[in-house]
């Protein structure tokens, strides 16, 4: 009879239990469930904390490259535009040691000019602010291109660069090498990559660029005859500063930035780049990239342009150099016409109106000495400028000839082909005004001392306001234009010039110390307009497109007033 109430009070006693075991573990869930979402909440917080200063960093390393781009662009720009005019005799001569001296400047401030040059493009590229320009590229036009520019170099240290035919498949499927990709940057891939391999190989070397292609890639090999990379290097060398050994970059006055940049660009375009040790000597370096096939692979012939009036007369006995020549003019939109010896030249002058002629001194037959006199003694033609096309030196040109009118010195520098075909055709009416706009008053000096020498008059505005009135008072041929000013900069310039009707077309050259983008090129955009960046080319350069342009305008100009209204 008591065993019920002792099973009902050992029940109870047991579900009691249960019950508070329940509570306790709810409680202690319920304590660990609170702690977890307190460290939850604390990690979500510590993140955003991260990004925020993570964001804060970028933004300043983004304003750091721009302080450096500017900072260190613009005064190395006018050291090394001062040096280039002191080496080039421009200011006075000097003795062997001053340009023994002058030499060692200008080759450590090209150095370091390289060097920074390097950093901000690698930045530029991780960061993003290097987008692509993709169009339709030919891999084997582009490593052409590229040993054209190395073969200099390659001369000097006595290295042969070779472009491997094509294999028969190859031959038989023109479009095979056709790729979608940054022309400009590819070349850069191309450019290094042969520097690289001229550098470490020995002399009387060959350095051969092969080529290759799949249905969904193209395949580049740079194989030199070098003392070859250690396998423990072969990824390392891709790393910046990154040298295989220590006293390379001393005797090769490298970056060690070069095989860096490489990769950055070979990933931008979803490819890749890896070095391999060859089986008996020297290094091979390949580069892989993703290509789309389609129907226009297959590049047309380019149109040829018209032959009428206003033409260049191109006379050389050498075929490539008409060629090089000829692809450089027609480019910048004259009209060309090919002449491979003197004899040929001077019926063609007397025949058809041309504006100027290049000519060759050193051709078989007819020399161009004899061809230059002929031409001066024949009424027709004898009023034609001439600029000379020769590998000698323009300083032996008044002991050869002062019936020429210019000089080009081969291998040429095409802006200085430009700047003297602008110089010859000038037809303004006295010469040009050009308005600098320059902040840095070192620099505007270097700029203006470089066209010394030219038909222009430059003036120099270091404010936005001062370059305001001096546009009011004289309209400007074309102005020269830095994007940093103290009382604004060129974005707002350029605005107030394009509310004004008269300015509003003008020509203008963007010289500026940091990197433009795509969206504030179309901000800056006025008439004809060209972008350049300070330490990347030279004030000489400068002066070189500034007359090119100059011509180009005033000759439009010229041939709209003679049309006259159209009927």
């Amino acid at each position: 009879m008591h065993i019920l109430p002792i099973l009902a009070f050992t029940t109870l006693f047991a579900t009691y239990g249960i019950l508070l075991y329940a509570f306790i573990k709810a409680q202690r869930t319920t304590r660990e469930l609170a702690t977890e979402l307190s460290r939850v909440r604390e990690q979500q917080h510590q993140d955003k904390k991260e990004l925020t200063a993570r964001s804060q960093l970028d933004t300043l390393k983004d304003e750091f490259i721009s302080t450096v781009s500017h900072e260190l662009r613009t005064p190395l720009t006018s050291i090394r535009g001062a040096l280039g005019l002191l080496s080039s005799g421009t200011i006075g001569q000097f003795d062997a040691k001053a340009l023994n001296l002058l030499r060692i400047a200008t080759t450590n401030t090209d150095r370091l000019i390289r060097l920074i040059n390097d950093i901000l493009d690698l930045e530029r590229m991780d960061s993003g602010r290097a987008p692509l320009q993709i169009r339709r590229c030919s891999l084997r036009d582009l490593c052409q291109q590229a040993i054209e520019t190395m073969t200099p170099m390659a001369d000097s240290s006595s290295v042969h660069l070779e472009l491997v035919p094509f294999t028969v498949a190859q031959a038989a499927s023109p479009e095979a090498l056709f790729f979608d990709g940054d022309a400009d940057r590819i070349l850069q891939v191309i450019t290094n990559l042969l520097s690289n391999a001229i550098k470490f190989s020995p002399a009387a070397s060959t350095v051969r660029i092969h080529t290759d292609a799949t249905a969904d890639s193209i395949l580049l090999k740079v194989v030199d005859e070098g003392r070859g990379i250690p396998t423990d290097k072969l990824d390392s060398i891709f790393d910046r500063f990154q040298q295989v050994e220590p006293a390379d970059a001393r005797q090769h006055s490298g970056t060690g930035l070069g095989l860096a940049i490489c990769r950055s660009i070979v990933q931008q375009h979803s490819g890749s780049i890896w070095a391999q040790r060859n089986l008996v000597k020297g290094t091979t370096l390949y580069v892989m990239l993703p290509r789309t096939t389609r129907s226009s692979d297959i590049s047309l012939p380019a149109a040829l342009p018209p032959r009428g009036e206003g033409s260049i007369l191109i006379c050389d006995d050498d075929a490539g150099i008409r060629t090089i020549v000829t692809e450089h003019l027609t480019r910048q939109g004259y009209s060309v016409i090919e002449a491979s010896s003197g004899d040929q030249a001077l019926m063609l002058a007397a025949e058809t109106q041309v504006e100027a002629i290049l000519l060759d001194l050193y051709m078989p037959g007819l020399s161009g000495w004899e061809t230059l006199q002929r031409l001066r003694n024949n009424p027709a033609t004898a009023n034609i400028p001439v600029v000379v096309l020769s590998v000698l030196s323009s300083t032996l040109r008044p002991q050869l000839t002062g019936d020429a009118q210019g000089w080009v010195q081969k291998p040429f520098n095409e802006n200085l082909l430009f700047a003297e075909l602008g110089r010859v055709l000038h037809q303004g009416d006295g010469p040009a005004y050009v308005l600098l706009v320059e902040d840095d008053d070192d620099l505007a000096s270097v700029l203006i001392a470089s066209f010394q020498d030219a038909a222009v008059h430059i003036d120099h505005a270091s404010t936005r306001q001062e370059a305001i009135r001096q546009c009011i008072n004289r309209k400007p041929d074309l102005l020269i234009l830095d994007l940093t000013l103290p009382d604004g900069d060129g974005f707002s310039l350029v605005e107030w010039l394009r509310q004004q009707p008269p300015l509003r077309s003008l020509p203008m050259v963007v010289y500026s110390g940091r990197e433009i983008s795509d969206a504030d090129m179309a901000r800056l955009q006025l008439g004809p307009t060209e972008f350049l960046t300070k330490a990347k080319v030279q004030p000489h350069e400068v002066e070189e497109l500034v007359l090119s342009m100059v011509q180009r305008i005033r000759t439009k100009f010229a041939d709209l007033t003679t049309a006259g209204p159209a009927a």
